[in-house]
């Protein structure tokens, strides 16, 4: 291990020194006679072992080494080591990519470290349309290594206000072959198959997560109504993290299952819009809710999701995929659903699924 200051600004202020890499974080250290300036200096030229830095140093190896641990838990270094093994070219298509992780990589993992999860991922994505046709291309940026895209549409002229994968000349063409082309003329290296198929219940998509084995699933598929709870139950099976958004109206939602981590979507309450869920509900404000919703789901289904609108839950759902992938930091959405105010300045919050013991899917887990 040869420990590597990251990017950091620092200066000297009387017996202290200032140490910045984000500007709404300093470090302030004292340094009477300089020797953690010193220590600062040949940490950013980098390309020394621990030993080597006492000896230039002339102190023991268990202070640096010591010194190094704080300075690793403050997230200020790298192991040189693991850096520079990317082809030229690689650095350079991942260049803002590797800029980004630097901030959450340290001595046990470089950026090019996190940014080798990527390549060696597989996406299932379910739904080509107005979410996933936003997350795709977030997950092409990144780099993502392979990935499984499955729908059953054709190309239309009212998906153009949002889905920004597909031309005038797709209309009529499958959706998921041209998603399909799309991903590979952005970036041939990745693997991309395209199925174009209906989702029929849980035991086809355990079948399809069996043969693909994707590290994280990312759905957009909103028919039929039960399709959460059939991915939920897929997913949850088989250990594989489940990703999903939409909206309702003028809300719009991202929520994550992890498996044996966080509730599962069969641990929500019961849906509000089924009345054999709650055949005789004995609290007045939740009979209430239970009315509105049968009313409104009485009405015929209108996608409201404009370009802002699924731009803005593809980017926050492509989010938690790429922590799911890359562990850079843990998943935010896991049985904590993610829910934007679009009438009210796009203001978010955040609610907890209780997690079941007794739920059928994940409560042996």
């Amino acid at each position: 291990m040869r420990p590597r200051l990251k990017g950091i600004a620092w200066e000297r202020v009387g017996d202290e020194l200032r140490l910045v890499y984000d500007p709404r974080d300093q470090l302030i250290l004292t340094d009477p006679d300089g020797t953690v300036e010193k220590l600062i200096g040949l940490l950013g030229e980098g390309g020394r072992t621990v030993a080597e830095l006492a000896d230039e140093l002339s102190l023991d190896e268990a202070d640096v080494r010591g010194a190094v641990a704080a300075f690793d838990a403050e997230r200020l270094l790298e192991d040189g080591d693991r850096l520079g093994l990317l082809e030229p070219a690689d650095a350079e298509r991942y260049f803002s990519n590797l800029a980004f992780f630097e901030s959450f990589s340290g001595l046990d993992r470089s950026r090019e470290d996190l940014q080798r999860r990527l390549r060696a991922a597989h996406v299932l994505v379910l739904g080509t349309g107005g979410l996933n046709s936003n997350t795709i291309p977030h997950l092409a940026g990144l780099g993502v290594g392979a990935m499984t895209l499955l729908d059953r549409d054709t190309v239309e002229p009212r998906n153009f206000a949002r889905q920004y994968l597909y031309r005038q000349d797709d209309i009529g063409a499958r959706k998921v072959e041209r998603a399909a082309a799309w991903v590979r003329a952005f970036d041939p290296a990745i693997e991309v198959e395209a199925i174009d198929a209906d989702v029929a219940g849980p035991e086809q998509l355990a079948a399809l997560i069996r043969r693909i084995g994707p590290d994280v699933v990312a759905s957009g598929i909103d028919r039929p109504n039960r399709i959460d709870l059939w991915v939920n139950e897929a997913c949850v099976r088989h250990g594989v993290p489940f990703v999903r958004g939409g909206i309702s109206v003028t809300t719009g939602t991202v929520w994550s299952v992890n498996p044996g981590v966080s509730a599962c979507r069969a641990c929500v309450p019961a849906d509000p819009s089924n009345p054999d869920d709650f055949p005789d509900p004995d609290d007045p404000a939740l009979a209430s809710a239970i009315a509105a919703n049968r009313l409104f789901v009485s009405r015929p289904t209108v996608n409201r999701g404009i370009g802002p609108v699924a731009g803005l839950l593809g980017a926050f759902g492509a989010f938690e995929v790429l922590r799911y992938l890359t562990g850079f930091e843990p998943p935010a959405y896991a049985g904590r659903p993610l829910t934007i105010d679009f009438a009210h300045g796009c203001a978010t919050s955040q609610d907890e699924w209780p997690r079941d013991p007794d739920c059928p899917i994940c409560g042996g887990r």
